[in-house]
């Protein structure tokens, strides 16, 4: 990307993350190191850094759901554990890949619940 005025290394949830300013003003992201490949491509255009690095942690987050949702998906055999760690099969948010990821279990209705 030839236009960027500036880049910013920044730690999210164990990830680096680069941001930038375009020549536009645009503030986008991306995250260098993460795999597959494809999810190392620019993301935005973002009002403010402090946006792109919250919406970055809110897709990377761990899921929250119920126990009714966790029983449809290992009836449908998306969970498993993995060394000893109970987990989900979903898609990435931020990468667009399947992955198997921890999970938070919450109470129907419960304040915060957002499958995803």
């Amino acid at each position: 990307m030839a236009d960027i005025e500036s880049t910013n290394l920044h730690a999210v949830a164990g990830h680096k993350v680069e941001s930038c300013v375009d020549r536009n003003g645009n503030i986008l992201i991306r995250t260098p190191d993460i795999l597959p490949v494809n999810a190392r491509y620019w993301h935005g255009p973002y009002e403010t850094v402090e946006a792109a690095l919250a919406d970055f942690a809110r897709r990377i987050a761990a899921p929250r759901i119920t126990a009714a949702e966790l029983n449809s998906l290992k009836h449908h055999g998306y969970y498993g554990v993995v060394n000893g760690v109970p987990t989900i099969m979903r898609l990435c948010r931020w990468t667009g890949a399947s992955t198997l990821t921890p999970f938070e279990l919450v109470a129907a209705g419960g304040r915060g619940h957002a499958r995803s």
